[in-house]
Order: structure tokens, then sequence, then C-alpha cells
């Protein structure tokens, strides 16, 4: 038992944070632009001294225009930049203080925003990554507006400039004729011209440098990350849907032949049944569980066999007091539970074996109905219906949700195409036969029911589904106690779909529809499901985009419907679920943790153990194998 790598959420968590910031970034530099200011202050200059300042470039187009023009001239000139502009023409302000111009800053996104000291910041940080210095001069004075956004006559808008004498002139640099006015005034005799005072660089620091590469590269690449993200909400919304419509389509379908085979059913079988309980300190629910087999109303002989896999708190010892006639107990070591379904598999003597956890209570007809679908020859497994016992609070109701709408609904979705990928571990059988031909249980993944299915699945037999078996078991009480347990489901059921990824190349059910279905729907969804959660609350905080919200509320609507739709089909009371919006808004993310965790695990190269569960006992008191809940 290991604690999961803290590594890993280092991973996940900064990984979030930086797609967030680069959003956010990308929505304050292009989305919401805030109204233009500009400085009053007044420099005093000589008289018959001007300084020619441009603003708001640079431009692609008419910033080189403009300094052909004063190098034409032999005129110096201040270019008060806008941070914007700078990541985007990084080359054009490198030709700037190429040729002995100085740079100011005007703003980040527009001219006159510079007095906004998180607009400063970015400015600075748009020059540090283009120039490696930070600019002295912030914010240009004023003290002569050309005319140039308002007139074209040059000759007047050179009288304009000329009109107080001396001072700082305005010019522009985004596609007016600022660079003909500055040539036309380096003509004017007796006037000299300088930078603006005041100015200079400064060099910046490492980190400086680094965070200012990590803000522009947000601003030259937001739109392309947004874009990716789109992208990804598109293919998410598309898999929900096709997993709705496929939960509507199919496990209804597949319910309505059930039906009418009921009709008409084959003959009840009642073969001989060997029981086997791997069982690892599970002293809290063990008697219970063997109990409620004892209790079994299967009209042939049901042996059961109890191998106690090195447990520490007398489990094996709780059995034997039950004293109760075809239990047999067998001890070892702690070798996992695949050793120890598999020292039971070779001590059972009948040809049809069931195979259940130690904390699973069985109702009295479960063991019959579970082995009806072995009439037909070419079944060689049958899932069982899983329940959850402990529904009890919100976690429990949570999972109860979880295991209706998600796992049983999974398997009737994948018991029409023939290729349920996963006989749980709390109600299976299996054929021996099917068994002998996969070789027994494998500890290679820790999903060993996942690989177990897939290999008899992958050596040609049938995997069945019988809704009418039902097993109650106990889930986990805590939310440690869940993401352990998921943790390990979902890390073993990508070790499986790698371990059997032959499959797809076999003309096969598993390849063709089982391990796509789980790449698409336990793998693939999960990961993108989580962008469209941030990407609303990006478009609803930042981005005023309320649109979001309401694509993302019809999204609910239409995943509780399709819970409320999976209750029905498995014969559950709807009042549980009201919890189930809550469910999407919390406990949806911690499964997203989940699965993100078990692929980040897998990428770092994590070698993951066994992590049990602490068991509570909730299921000890379940009256003749009935689970009673509320």
């Amino acid at each position: 038992m290991t604690r999961a790598p803290r590594l890993h959420w280092i991973s996940i968590l900064l990984g979030l944070l930086v797609l967030m910031g680069v959003v956010s970034f990308h929505a304050y530099t292009a989305i919401r632009p805030e109204p233009v200011r500009h400085s009053r202050d007044v420099l005093e200059l000589p008289e018959r001294t001007l300084a020619l300042a441009f603003h708001g470039g640079p431009h692609p187009k008419w910033t080189p225009r403009a300094l052909d023009r004063l190098r034409d001239s032999g005129v110096q000139a201040t270019f008060f930049v806008t941070g914007v502009q700078v990541t985007r023409n990084p080359e054009v302000v490198r030709r700037i203080v190429a040729e002995g111009h100085q740079i100011g800053i005007d703003g980040f996104r527009a001219e006159g925003d510079w007095a906004d000291s998180l607009n400063l910041a970015f400015a600075q940080a748009a020059l540090a990554d283009v120039l490696g210095v930070h600019a002295r001069l912030v914010g240009a004075p004023v003290e002569v507006d050309s005319g140039d956004r308002t007139h074209q006559d040059i000759g007047a808008l050179v009288q304009m400039s000329l009109r107080e004498g001396k001072g700082v002139v305005r010019l522009h640099d985004d596609g007016s004729i600022g660079g003909d006015i500055a040539r036309r005034l380096a003509k004017e005799p007796g006037y000299r011209f300088i930078p603006v005072p005041g100015g200079g660089t400064a060099e910046v620091t490492g980190p400086q440098r680094f965070a200012a590469s990590v803000t522009t590269w947000s601003q030259r690449n937001g739109g392309l990350v947004l874009t990716l993200l789109g992208t990804a909400i598109g293919i998410a919304a598309l898999l929900g849907l096709l997993r709705t419509l496929m939960q509507l389509g199919l496990a209804h379908t597949d319910r309505r032949l059930r039906r009418e085979g009921e009709q008409e059913p084959p003959p009840w079988i009642a073969p001989p049944v060997s029981v086997v309980i791997p069982a690892y300190n599970e002293a809290l629910n063990i008697a219970a569980t063997v109990r409620s087999i004892a209790a079994n109303n299967h009209l042939a002989d049901v042996e059961v066999i109890v191998v106690d896999d090195g447990s520490t708190d007398g489990t094996a010892d709780r059995v034997e007091e039950l004293d109760l006639p075809g239990v047999t107990v067998l001890r070892q070591d702690n070798q996992g539970k695949p050793a120890a379904l598999n020292a039971g598999i070779r001590q059972a003597k009948h040809d049809v074996l069931v195979l259940l956890d130690g904390d699973t209570i069985f109702e009295p007809d479960t063991i019959g109905q579970l082995v009806q679908p072995f009439a037909d020859t070419d079944v060689g497994a049958v899932a069982g219906n899983a329940k959850v016992g402990n529904r009890q609070g919100l976690l429990g109701r949570w999972q109860h949700l979880e295991y209706c709408a998600g796992s049983n609904l999974d398997r009737q979705i994948l018991h029409a195409l023939r290729c349920i990928p996963t006989v749980p571990g709390a109600v299976g059988a299996f054929r021996k036969a099917a068994l002998t031909d996969v070789g027994g249980v494998s500890d290679h993944t820790l999903a060993e029911d996942t690989d177990l299915t897939m290999a008899v699945t992958r050596a040609g037999w049938r995997v069945a589904y019988r809704p009418q078996a039902r097993a109650w078991t106990e889930a986990p009480v805590t939310v440690r106690g869940l993401f352990r347990q998921r943790y390990r489901w979902s890390y073993g059921t990508f070790q499986a779909m790698w371990k059997n990824r032959g499959a797809l190349v076999e003309n096969g059910p598993m390849g063709r529809y089982g391990l796509i279905y789980l790449l698409a729907f336990h793998l693939l969804l999960p990961l993108l499901a989580p962008v469209m959660d941030m990407y609303v609350l990006y478009g609803f905080l930042v981005a005023d985009a309320p649109l979001a919200a309401i694509v993302w509320t019809v999204f609910l609507l239409i995943q509780t419907a399709s819970a409320g739709y999976a209750l029905r089909l498995d014969g559950e009371s709807l009042k549980p679920l009201w919890a189930f919006p809550l469910q999407q808004l919390v406990y949806r993310q911690l499964m997203y943790a989940v699965v993100i965790q078990s692929l980040v695990t897998a990428l770092h190269g994590t070698q993951l153990r066994w992590m049990s569960v602490r068991r509570t006992g909730r299921l000890a008191d379940a009256p003749g194998g009935t689970v009673h809940v509320t």
C-alpha cells in the first residue's frame, strides 16, 4: 500500500493553472480594452527645440516607413509603444532601437492605459521579452498635437506642430502620416530635434525575462489555445451526446429483447456451483457475505471456498466460527487477490464458478439468476448487477447514482454490442473451461476483473449481463477511501486496455467495440470534460459569455434525464435523482481527477501497488442476505 505520488497532483494543478492563466490573459489582452487616457505632463524645452514622440506602434507597415523618413532626415525620435504591438511586431521594435531611437511605453493594449499598474507591468514584460530591458520613460508628455488624426494636409499639419515653437510633438504610428510630417519638420530651418528627455532603459534580471516570456507567449498563443479548447469542448460534447444516445438506444433495445425473451423463457437451469471468495482483512463483512451465500435458494449443490490471503484481523477465524456446511476455508500467505482467486479455482470441484468479494451480500436468488445465461454454451462469463448497499448520505447516494447511471448502464450497452469488458469482482460467474483457456486470473494489472474478462472475450467466449442477479457491496464512506479505490480501478483499467491492445487488430467484438468504448468514454471523455467546465468558468467570469453557462446547464439537464432513465431501467426509485446535479458539480470533478491522476501516473512511469479501502461493516446486519436501504 503506497501513497499516491504528490508529483502527479503537482503536474495536474500546474497544467490547469497555466491553461487558465493563458486563456484569461488572452481575454484580458483581446476582449475588453479599457478607455484611452493621456498624460498632460509638460516638459520645458528650449526655444525652437522639438521632441518627436510617436504613439500607438509599432505597426508592421507604417513604423518602418516612419523609420525610413527619420533616417533620411537624420532625426532621432522617441517611440512610445504599446505592449500588444511589441509582442506582435518584435522585429520592428528591434529596428527602432538599432537605429538609435528611444523607446518608451504608452500602455499595453491601447494608448494611454499606462497609468494602470497591471497594464504597465504587462507592457514592460513585452519589452523585456523582445529587448531584455524595461523602459524608464512611461506615458508620453504631450505639448503639441500634430493633428494627424483628423487632417491630411501636410503643410497645415507642419504649421500646427510649430505653433508653440518648442515642446513635444505628438505623432501617430498606426497608419497615419506621422512619418511624412516628421520629414517635413526636419527641413524647417533653425529647429533642433531631440528625443524626449528622461528616457533610457534598464536591463532586466533572469527571472524577469522568464516571466516576460511566459506572458508574451500567452498573448501570442492565447487564440490558438482557445481554438484547441473549443475543439476539445466540441469533442467532449459530441462524446457526451453520443453516449447518451447509446444509453437511450442500446440499453433500451437490450432491455426490450430481454423482456421478449422472458415471454418465452428458456428452461431454468441449475448447475452445481463453486463460490470462491478471496478475502484480505474482511473480518467486518465476511460473516454476512458467507451467510448470504449459504442462504441461497439455488436448486443444485453450492460449495463455498473462502481464501484468506494472509489476513491479520482474524478473517478466517470469523468464517470458521460460523460452522456452516459446505464452507471451506483456505489459508495462505499474502500473495494478492489474483493468487487467492486462482487458489480457490484450483480447489473448486464444479464447472461453474461464482466469484465475489468479501464485502458483498448476495440476495437468495442471486446465484440462480447469475448462472442462467450459461444455458448458452457460447457464454463463458456472466456479469451480475452490483449495487451500493450503504447508500445513505450524500457520498453514498452519489456512488449509487454512479453505479446505476454509469457502470450498470454501460454493461447494458456493451451487452448489446457483445463486448462487456468487465465482470465485476463483486458479482460474476465463469465457466471453468473459459478460465482454463486464458490461464486463470492474471496478476499483471490492478484490475484483474477487467483483464480476465477481456481475455475471456478474446478467447472466443461470450460475456453476458444478468441484471436480475443483484449483489450489494460496501462502497467507500470517505472521500480519501473513494479516491484510492477509483484510482486503482482506473489505473488498472488502463493497464488492462494496454495489455489487450492487440484486440484492435483482431476480428472480434472487444477490438471493434469494447476497447474503443473504453477509450472514448472512460479515458477521452473524462480528460476533456474538465476542459468544458473550465471553459464555462472562463466564459462566464472572464470573457463575458453567459451563453457558456446556458449550454452547460442544458448539457446537465440531458445528463440528469439520462440518469433518471438508468434508474428506471434498473428498477430503482427516482428519489436520489435530486443529488445528481450536485454530483456533477463536485463528485464528477473527483472522478476526473482520478482519471487524470491515473494517466499521469502511467506517463511518469510509476508502478502503483494495490490500495485497500477501510471497511466499516455496515452490511453486516443485512438480514437473510437482503440489504435494507433508505
